[in-house]
């Protein structure tokens, strides 16, 4: 395949390394201490991520401008740390491909250094990477970053603090053994000592229960102790004195936070403890609650244009086309209309499977968190769930690039930026070609779907299935 030359292209470690020097160019230019705080924030590598933008965000940065930091300076600590979780293209990683398809050691390490930390690195059995909540690997980030930020350096450091900040954090939603996915019976293997997930008693690979703040409330409250003590231990920033208010006053007010069980509900929690926008709140996996208007939050980093899908080197073009037709059919037309079923079914002869297409309709919904609250219930189903008929409770996109969060082939070539990648499967028990392709959605920004295909002869390809691997 002949690859575009205006595709945009993507080396997950020489791109770390250009904004690097980069940044430390403009720090040499001018050392004000409003460019260093921007720079405290551009500095830092992001990943994809336990917990959602309610904590490493919004709760971040309440808790900052508690232990006396200046709003800049909070802002600066809580976006570095929101960031790590599909921040930036070069860092949205996901087990799935790291694990799975691609088998990338380098993305397993450094994910697992930011929402797995462990005394035992990968690769190594899951036994042995035991995650220890304020343990001696989060504790070893952020000694090394408040040992940099010392002197002059306390601006600047602001962002790489934040990042430290988040590893601490998801160490108490991922306490324990990780997990490892077992999608064997779609044909993909995982590697065992690549492969990390919430453990299984916090609801284990596809599963967002670790990242609920209301079914962990001790933990969460020592989640947040530990984080602002932390913060009260980093230096003063220009030689400003902070005043931190006593935890103990702290701890009295977090109880409504843990316990909110909607968007809402975070949203008056923020509202009245000073946080008036809580559009970062939108993409969570909580239900939106009464009232609540979903509104994109301008605080994610801009996402460069995918490129087209036929950019991605190695994958024939009639898989290509049948997944672009697919993809394009799902997220720009209401999926009440139902356009896309035929390639579940594409001989007509045959009824859709009902599972799959409820599947399909659920994943679309704005309202990703209500979704996940009803996969919860017991016998419950699409077609008996009222908005899986609303057209409201859709976002009809006006193109495939505006419904995704782009992706790149996790590995040490370049990659072009896509809207979606294919990967080859071992053959069907039947002798068939199968394959996946992983999406991220706008609506669903801390998941990456695998939509899993097969060719039947005389038939073509059809869409068999989906999985979705929770990356954090």
């Amino acid at each position: 395949m002949t690859r575009r030359h205006h595709a945009p292209l993507v080396s997950r470690h020489e791109g770390h390394t250009a904004r690097t020097v980069d940044v430390r160019r403009l720090a040499r230019r001018n050392s004000g201490p409003a460019t260093l705080l921007l720079l405290a924030v551009l500095a830092i590598p992001l990943t994809c991520a336990g917990f959602e933008s309610d904590v490493h965000f919004g709760l971040t940065l309440w808790l900052a401008k508690q232990a006396g930091f200046a709003p800049g300076e909070a802002d600066a600590i809580a976006l570095a740390n929101q960031r790590m979780d599909a921040g930036s293209i070069e860092y949205m990683t996901s087990p799935l491909q790291f694990a799975c398809l691609s088998r990338f050691t380098p993305d397993a390490v450094d994910t697992q250094a930011v929402h797995y930390p462990s005394a035992t690195r990968v690769p190594a059995s899951v036994q042995t990477r035991t995650v220890v909540p304020d343990g001696p690997a989060p504790r070893a980030l952020i000694d090394t970053t408040l040992r940099r930020a010392e002197g002059r350096n306390a601006a600047f450091m602001l962002g790489e603090f934040g990042r430290s900040l988040h590893s601490l954090q998801d160490a108490w939603a991922h306490r324990g053994t990780p997990s490892v996915p077992d999608w064997s019976r779609y044909g993909i293997e995982c590697d065992a000592s690549l492969a990390m997930a919430a453990p299984a008693d916090r609801g284990g690979p596809s599963s967002h229960v670790a990242d609920i703040t209301w079914r962990w409330s001790a933990d969460v409250e020592a989640m947040a102790k530990s984080t602002y003590l932390q913060m009260l231990r980093y230096p003063n920033v220009n030689g400003s004195l902070r005043h931190a208010l006593p935890w103990e006053q702290i701890r009295q007010t977090l109880p409504r936070f843990i316990d909110a069980r909607t968007k809402r509900a975070k949203a008056d929690w923020f509202v009245a403890n000073g946080i008036a926008d809580t559009s970062f709140l939108d993409g969570t996996s909580l239900p939106d609650g009464p009232a609540w208007k979903a509104a994109r939050w301008g605080g994610r980093r801009d996402i460069p244009t995918p490129a087209p899908p036929t950019a991605q080197p190695g994958v024939e073009k009639a898989l290509i086309e049948f997944y672009t037709h697919f993809f394009s059919d799902w997220l720009t037309t209401s999926p009440v209309d139902k356009h896309w079923l035929s390639a579940l079914s594409p001989d007509h002869s045959r009824k859709p499977d009902g599972a799959l297409v409820d599947q399909l309709v659920g994943w679309r919904l704005r309202d990703h968190g209500t979704y996940l609250a009803m996969e919860d219930q017991p016998h419950s189903t699409g077609n008996s769930y009222a908005p899986f008929r609303n057209r409201a409770s859709f976002q009809v996109f006006k193109s495939l690039n505006d419904a995704v969060l782009p992706l790149i082939v996790e590995g040490d070539k370049p990659s072009p930026i896509l809207p979606f990648l294919v990967f080859a499967l071992p053959n069907s028990a039947d002798g068939n070609k199968r394959a996946v392709a992983l999406i991220k959605l706008l609506d669903s920004p801390y998941d990456t779907i695998g939509v899993v295909s097969e060719q039947e002869k005389d038939v073509g390809w059809k869409i068999t299935g989906l999985i979705s691997s929770a990356d954090y």
